[in-house]
C-alpha cells in the first residue's frame, strides 16, 4: 500500500482524527457574460461599405469562358506525358502515349462540356 503509515492508515484520515480541518474557501464569484464584439467591417480604403453590383453580369460567363481554353490543352497535354513516360518505363514506345493523349482529349471536351453548362444556368437565372 503505498501513502499509508505503519499503523495501516492514509495521512488523510490521520488529519481527521487530528481535528485539523481545511478552512472554508471563499465561494467563486459569478462572472458577468462578457459582451458582444461588433462584427469587423473589412475593407479597402475608398470601399464603401454596401457591397456593389458588378457593373458587367457577363464577367462570371466570360470567367468560367476563358477557361476553356485551358480545359481543352492541359489535360490532352499531361494525358500525352504521362502515357510517354509509362512507354519509357514498359517499351511501349507509341502505345501508351497516344492513349493518354485519347484520354486527355476526352477528358478535356467533358470539362468544355460542364463549363458550358453552367455558363448556361448563369445566364438562365439571370433572366
Amino acid at each position: 500500500m503505498s501513502g499509508s503509515s505503519p499503523t495501516g492508515r492514509t495521512p488523510d484520515s490521520e488529519r481527521e482524527e487530528q481535528g485539523a480541518v481545511e478552512p472554508d474557501l471563499p465561494k467563486t464569484p459569478e462572472l458577468p457574460e462578457p459582451p458582444e464584439l461588433p462584427k469587423p467591417d473589412i475593407r479597402l480604403p475608398g470601399e464603401s461599405a454596401k457591397p456593389v453590383a458588378p457593373a458587367n453580369k457577363g464577367m462570371r460567363a466570360m470567367a468560367l469562358a476563358s477557361t476553356i481554353g485551358l480545359s481543352l490543352v492541359i489535360p490532352p497535354a499531361l494525358g500525352y506525358f504521362a502515357g510517354r513516360w509509362l512507354d519509357g518505363r514498359f517499351g511501349t514506345d507509341p502505345i501508351l502515349s497516344m492513349v493518354g493523349l485519347i484520354v486527355g482529349i476526352v477528358l478535356g471536351f467533358v470539362e468544355m462540356v460542364h463549363i458550358l453548362q453552367q455558363i448556361e444556368r448563369e445566364e438562365r437565372k439571370e433572366r
